[in-house]
């Protein structure tokens, strides 16, 4: 027996291996088309109890490991900070053995990023935000192929990104209205805080100070500081912009509540599409995201329940979703649109 498309969204307890011994797909895999499509290259053996509906880990106990490990890793990188407030940069080494493990769980258990939404914290936002885009950035990193040492980097980028925040004023931070000019005058001036913050290190990567400067940049020349565009602004930093929108979306603010995927995700291609953001960079990491939820019952604008069937590469924000018996393409129907999941 062979794993075929009616078999996407459903989740490996075995491992998959080749006739000749090698390890093709690991236990716990969310089964997605780049899967079926891999396995067409091997003989292997397959049994149907090799696989369930629903993740065997999504469990209390599960969400309890993965809520310790993560913040574990929150009061670990809030000492980082502490250090860094008072001009001590910690060896980069130690930061990224920190990162490592989450990054690893979040690519080989797709599973794991919902866990990730349900226990983050608004109450340490800096510290858990700066750790989120640091894993969403070394992810993205990985989905654009990326050697280690860039991915590495890229988690450190996104770590230290948002560090100038620690020298603004908490109540303007933290303020649950509008913003007056003087005071998103005042926000804005974060991303020179924490350059210059940072460069006092005269080891750091330029890479990582590159990433506190820019990361509002934007590639139609509409951000800040600087206001520079499309290739002037570095590629790396063009990935730690989409990490850092993609987490600041989906994480509640002082000033409106967290946005859900599907809302987020659309922002993020409105975004590619008005040249804000990188489309080759947006594309696969929305797809990426979206595909974790391949299988799930979903609300539609007209009330209506349905199915996540399949995720297209080149518009992965409108999937093709079955009502009822038959399929519906969202490319065209336009008219119809997710709200948010069933539950």
């Amino acid at each position: 027996m062979k794993i075929s498309s009616n078999h996407i969204g459903k989740i490996l307890k075995n491992d998959i291996y080749s006739l000749s011994g090698n390890l093709l797909l690991k236990k716990g895999t969310v089964l997605n088309a780049k899967h079926v499509e891999s396995l067409q290259k091997h003989a292997y053996y397959f049994d149907q109890a090799f696989v369930v509906d629903e993740p065997h880990h999504l469990s209390k106990e599960y969400f309890h490991h993965v809520k310790n490990m993560y913040e574990t890793s929150i009061h670990a990188f809030q000492s980082i900070f502490s250090n860094l407030e008072q001009d001590s940069l910690p060896p980069l080494e130690d930061i990224q053995q920190m990162l490592t493990p989450l990054v690893d769980k979040l690519v080989d258990d797709p599973v794991f990023t919902r866990y990730i939404e349900q226990v983050k914290s608004y109450d340490n936002y800096t510290y858990t935000h700066s750790l989120n885009v640091g894993i969403y950035s070394s992810l993205i990193g990985k989905l654009q192929g990326l050697d280690k040492s860039s991915i590495s980097l890229l988690g450190q980028m996104g770590m230290f990104h948002d560090v100038g925040k620690l020298l603004i004023d908490k109540d303007i931070l933290q303020k649950p209205g509008r913003l007056t000019e003087k005071e998103w005058l005042e926000i804005q001036k974060h991303t020179t805080y924490g350059y210059d913050l940072l460069r006092k290190n005269k080891t750091i990567d330029p890479h990582i100070l590159q990433g506190a400067l820019l990361h509002h940049e934007r590639l139609d020349g509409s951000g800040y500081p600087t206001g520079i565009k499309h290739s002037k602004i570095p590629y790396f930093v063009q990935i730690l912009s989409v990490a850092d929108m993609y987490d600041a979306l989906s994480s509640e603010r002082s000033y409106r509540p967290k946005q859900n995927i599907f809302t987020t995700t659309k922002i993020l291609i409105q975004e590619a599409n008005y040249n804000r953001l990188n489309p080759a960079i947006v594309y696969p990491f929305v797809r990426y995201i979206l595909s974790n939820h391949l299988r799930e019952e979903v609300v539609l604008n007209n009330g209506q329940l349905a199915e996540i069937i399949f995720i297209h590469a080149d518009e992965p924000h409108l999937p093709i979703i079955k009502v009822d018996d038959h399929f519906i393409d969202l490319r065209k129907n336009k008219e119809l649109e997710i709200l948010d999941f069933a539950n």
